[in-house]
C-alpha cells in the first residue's frame, strides 16, 4: 500500500514538473511571437526587403596638367553609360523598344540589348552589370569635347565650336529612368587632351591597368582603374590619380536601391565617402613654343626640338616628330590610324630624349677641353688644308678646299674638321669623355622627370669592353667632331650649352614648374636644381661663345642663312653620318636613311641668353641648311612673345662683349 501511494506521489510530481515545463515552453513561444511580429514586426519586415549590401569603388578625377602660361593639356572629362542587370528587368522587350524610342538605340542595337539580355538572365550572369549603350551624348560634343549649349526651340544640344547639334541622350534616359527597371546611368572618367599630338610625347598617355599593375600595387588598383604609361602621365602617377572614394548602399529583394538611413543597424550605420581629387600640375611647357617647334619641323619627316630656359632649367618646348594623338578612342570623332611609313618612322618614340650621333655640335665640347687643358689659345692656329693624314688614314673636313690657317673662334665658327681633329690628337680620347662627362653631364641621365635615355661617351675603357672594337688613336679623332660613338640626346645637349652661357651652372631640366599643395592648393614654383657647378675661367667661355655668335651672324659662318637681323643668336651647325636600314621602310624610306642627321644647337639672343634651342633632324643633310632653319622659327617665336624685354639689349652691342658672364657660384 505504501509502495502504491508513493508512486502515485511520484507520478504527480512528473506531471506537475512537465505541465510546468510546457507552460514555461508555451510562455517563451508567445513571448518570442510578441517580440517578432508586435515590438520587431516592422523592422523584420524591412529586412526582408533587403538582398544585399552594394559597395562601389569611386575613382578619383585625376589631377589636371596646365602649361605654363594656363592652358589644359591633360584633363578628366565624365562619360556617361547606360548599364544593366538582366535579372531585374521586368520587361525585356518593352524597356528595349522604349529605348529605342527614345533615339537612344537604332533598331539594330535595339535587337542586339534584347538578345544579350535574355541570355545573360538564363545563366549565371543575370545579377552582373551588363553594357547597354556606352558613350551617352550629354553637355559636351563629341566632336571637339567643347560645352554645348541647349536651343529651347529645337530642343537640341549645339555645339558653339562646330556648329553641330546633337539630343541630350543622359538627360532623356534620366528622365524615363522610372519606366526602365534593372537600367542604370553610370558615369566613368576619360582622360582628355586637348593638345592632341602637340604634347603627346612630353605629357604621355593613360590605360586601364592590368593584372600585373594590380599586383605590384598590393591592392591600391582595382580593375577598370586608369594608371599612367608615359610622360608626366607616368612619372607623377601617384600624385596625379588620387584617392578613389566609396559608393555604400543597400539593393531590395527586387533590385530596388534602399536609402540606408530608413533601414535598422546596421545597415543605417553603413556611409560613403567621396574620392579625393588627384594633384593638379603645372608644367614649364610654353604651347606657343611648342607648336612653332611642331610648324618648324612639319616639312622633315623626323626629329626633335627642345627649348630650355638657360637660368632654371625649366623646359619651354620638347616636342619629338612625328608625334602620336593620345586622345582616346571614345573621344575622337575621326580615326587616323598609323600608316605604314609613320612606324618606320618611330612616331612614339621620343627623340628629344634620345640619344644620336651629334656631329659638329659635339665641337663646343672639344673647343672648352682643349682651352682648359692650355692645348690652344686665342693665338693658336692651325692649317687646314681639306684633310688631315693621320697615321696613314685621312680625315677630311667638311669643307674639301680647306680653310687655310685658322684660329679656334674661326674655327668654331665655320665648323673646321681638321683644326678639331689636330687638337684631339693632343687631348686625347679619354680627356674630351672627361670634359664632355664631368663637366656637361654628356653620357649621364639629366634627371628630367619623362624617362629617358643617357647617351655614350667612349673612353679607352669602354673600347677595351667585350664586344667592342679595339681602341684605336683615331677614335679620338672622330669623337672631337661628335662622330664613332658618340651619342648625345637632344635635352643633354640643350643642358650642356645652358651650362657654357649661364655662368657654369649644370642644371637638372624640368618639366613640372609647380605641383598643388595638398592643404591649399596652392602651386608654388619649384626652385632650379644645380647639378654642379663648373669650373670654366670666362676668358674660356668668352672665346667660345665668339664662335658659337660668328656661326650664326658672320658670312663665314655655316648657320648664316638663318640668322635674324637686329636681334642675333648664337649657336653651333652639326652634320652627323648616320646611314641605317629599318625593316618595313620602302626604297624611299631606305634613300632617307641614308642621309645625314641635321643639327643645331643654339641660344638666344647672343647677349644676355635667356634660351637654349636644340633643333634635330633626323636624316635631315646639313645642319646649316635644314637644323638651323628650324631653330630660327623656334627663336622668332620666343621672341615675338617676349619682344617687350629686349628693348636695351643691343645697345652698344659691338663695343661690349658677346656674353655677359653670369658670376659663378662660390
Amino acid at each position: 500500500m505504501t509502495s502504491l501511494s508513493g508512486d502515485r506521489i511520484e507520478y504527480r510530481t512528473q506531471v506537475r514538473w512537465s505541465l510546468i515545463l510546457v507552460v514555461a515552453v508555451l510562455l517563451v513561444l508567445t513571448g518570442r511571437l510578441f517580440m517578432l511580429q508586435v515590438v520587431q514586426g516592422e523592422r523584420l519586415e524591412t529586412l526582408a526587403r533587403v538582398s544585399h549590401v552594394v559597395r562601389e569603388r569611386i575613382p578619383a578625377s585625376r589631377g589636371t596638367i596646365r602649361d605654363r602660361n594656363g592652358e589644359t593639356l591633360a584633363t578628366d572629362i565624365e562619360v556617361s553609360d547606360l548599364m544593366v542587370v538582366p535579372r531585374y528587368v521586368q520587361d525585356v522587350r518593352g524597356e528595349v523598344a522604349l529605348l529605342r524610342d527614345l533615339a537612344v538605340l537604332d533598331a539594330s542595337q535595339a535587337e542586339d540589348l534584347a538578345r544579350r539580355i535574355e541570355e545573360a538572365r538564363a545563366g549565371p550572369q543575370g545579377f552582373q552589370w551588363l553594357l547597354a549603350r556606352p558613350n551617352l551624348t550629354g553637355s559636351l560634343c563629341p566632336h571637339d569635347q567643347e560645352r554645348m549649349t541647349f536651343d529651347s526651340s529645337r530642343g537640341m544640344l549645339v555645339c558653339t565650336v562646330c556648329g553641330r547639334e546633337f539630343q541630350d541622350q543622359r538627360a532623356v534616359i534620366q528622365s524615363r529612368l522610372h519606366e526602365l527597371p534593372g537600367f542604370s546611368l553610370q558615369t566613368r572618367a576619360v582622360r582628355h587632351y586637348p593638345a592632341r599630338d602637340l604634347t603627346a610625347h612630353a605629357v604621355g598617355i593613360v590605360n586601364e591597368v592590368g593584372p600585373g599593375d594590380i599586383r605590384r600595387s598590393e591592392g591600391r588598383l582595382k580593375p577598370g582603374e586608369l594608371i599612367g604609361r608615359s610622360g608626366i602621365e607616368k612619372a607623377l602617377d601617384d600624385g596625379l590619380r588620387g584617392v578613389p572614394g566609396e559608393n555604400v548602399f543597400v539593393r531590395g529583394a527586387g533590385g530596388e536601391r534602399l536609402d540606408p538611413k530608413g533601414l535598422p543597424p546596421p545597415f543605417n550605420e553603413l556611409e560613403s565617402f567621396a574620392p579625393r581629387r588627384g594633384q593638379d600640375v603645372t608644367l614649364s611647357l610654353d604651347l606657343t613654343l611648342q607648336k612653332a617647334a611642331r610648324d618648324a619641323l612639319s616639312r622633315h619627316r623626323s626629329g626633335a626640338v627642345v627649348v630650355m630656359d638657360v637660368d632654371t632649367g625649366e623646359v619651354l618646348a620638347l616636342y619629338s616628330h612625328p608625334s602620336f594623338d593620345p586622345e582616346p578612342a571614345v573621344l575622337r570623332a575621326d580615326s587616323s590610324p598609323t600608316t605604314r611609313a609613320d612606324a618606320v618612322l618611330s612616331p612614339l618614340l621620343n627623340k628629344a630624349v634620345t640619344p644620336y650621333p651629334p656631329g659638329s655640335v659635339f665641337k663646343m665640347v672639344t673647343a672648352v677641353a682643349a682651352l682648359m687643358e692650355g692645348r690652344a689659345d686665342a693665338r693658336t692656329r692651325i692649317e687646314c688644308r681639306g684633310v688631315l693624314d693621320y697615321k696613314r688614314h685621312l680625315f677630311r673636313c667638311h669643307k674639301r678646299s680647306g680653310h687655310g690657317e685658322i684660329g679656334i673662334v674661326e674655327a668654331i665658327a665655320a665648323s673646321c674638321d681638321v683644326f678639331f681633329y689636330t687638337l684631339a690628337d693632343t687631348l686625347g680620347l679619354d680627356t674630351l669623355a672627361h670634359y664632355a662627362r664631368d663637366y656637361f653631364g654628356i653620357g649621364e641621365f639629366t634627371g628630367i622627370e619623362v624617362p629617358e635615355r643617357r647617351g655614350v661617351v667612349p673612353t679607352v675603357r669602354w673600347y677595351g669592353r667585350q664586344g667592342r672594337p679595339a681602341y684605336q688613336p683615331g677614335f679620338a679623332l672622330n669623337a672631337s667632331v661628335g662622330q664613332g660613338d658618340v651619342r648625345v640626346t637632344p635635352l643633354a645637349l640643350a643642358r650642356a650649352y645652358a651650362a657654357l652661357v649661364n655662368g657654369g651652372r649644370l642644371l637638372r631640366p624640368r618639366l613640372v614648374r609647380a605641383r598643388a599643395a595638398p592643404a591649399t592648393g596652392s602651386q608654388p614654383v619649384a626652385a632650379p636644381e644645380v647639378t654642379r657647378f663648373l669650373d670654366i675661367p670666362p676668358s674660356v667661355v668668352r672665346l667660345v661663345t665668339a664662335g658659337l655668335h660668328d656661326a650664326v651672324n658672320t658670312e663665314d659662318g655655316t648657320a648664316y642663312p638663318a640668322r635674324i637681323e637686329g636681334l642675333p643668336f648664337a649657336g653651333k651647325t652639326g652634320t652627323a653620318q648616320a646611314p641605317e636600314t629599318r625593316p618595313g621602310a620602302d626604297e624611299r624610306l631606305q634613300t632617307w636613311l641614308k642621309e645625314d642627321h641635321a643639327w643645331f644647337v643654339g641660344y638666344a639672343p647672343s647677349r644676355r641668353p635667356r634660351v637654349v634651342v636644340v633643333a634635330f633632324v633626323e636624316h635631315g643633310g646639313f645642319g646649316g641648311q635644314v637644323a638651323a632653319p628650324v631653330a630660327r622659327q623656334v627663336i622668332e617665336a620666343y621672341y615675338a612673345e617676349h619682344a617687350d624685354e629686349f628693348a636695351d639689349l643691343w645697345e652698344d652691342f659691338d663695343r661690349e662683349p658677346i656674353l655677359d658672364i653670369v658670376p659663378e657660384a662660390p
